[in-house]
């Protein structure tokens, strides 16, 4: 199978993660592509992990995202993983030998692309497909990239960070999150530190 891997911390995920995976599927533009494959990270690998929800959490976030065509993989949460991509990469290679795997990223990771422990041999691994994100230009772009460009796409600027910071700030967020996202967020109070933006009949979401 041709599968594509969409790794990310899913803290939370949003509606740009479900625009994406909706143009990718409905232009056509990955060729041959069977499956994605949403791999949530269990930490990052950026020294940012105070700023994540619980495991369970962001897993049952991310399951909002699936479709016929997009599935999940808990290898990294199962095996309690680094959050370097080569070593869920070389992972799942090993593990399921047959497939042939590649990478989508958003453009707004290139520019710390040369951050990633061991890039360039990510790079020989496997092909990486990049996202546009609005405010970020494909650059750079190193050998066996492929920025996926339509002339009827979906572009946004919409992240996790902003969702979060919004969500902090009592803002609401309704536009940016899959609807049951939001749903979810409010049921569990997440993303609020001290809980007040969770008082009866707010609206951070």
């Amino acid at each position: 199978m041709n599968i594509t891997l969409f790794g990310g911390s899913f803290n939370p995920p949003t509606l740009g993660h479900e625009i994406v995976l909706d143009q990718i599927f409905k232009l056509k533009l990955i060729p041959g592509l069977d499956e994605i494959w949403l791999l949530p990270e269990y930490q990052h690998s950026f020294a940012k992990n105070s700023s994540l929800v619980e495991v369970h959490h962001r897993l049952e976030m991310t399951k909002f995202l699936l479709q016929p065509q997009v599935k999940i993989s808990t290898a990294c949460l199962d095996q309690k993983m680094s959050g370097n991509t080569i070593d869920h990469i070389k992972f799942l290679q090993k593990q399921y030998p047959v497939n042939k795997f590649s990478f989508l990223m958003g453009s707004d990771n290139l520019k710390t692309f040369d951050l990633w422990p061991k890039w360039q041999r990510l790079l020989k691994l496997m092909v990486f497909y990049v996202y546009p994100r609005r405010g970020f230009a494909f650059k750079p772009l190193y050998p066996n990239m492929i920025p996926l460009i339509h002339p009827r796409q979906k572009i946004t600027n919409i992240s996790s960070t902003m969702v979060r910071k919004k969500l902090e700030h009592g803002e609401n967020c309704a536009d940016l999150l899959p609807q049951a996202v939001a749903g979810y967020i409010k049921q569990k109070r997440l993303f609020s530190a001290d809980g007040h933006n969770w008082n009866k009949g707010s609206s951070a979401v």
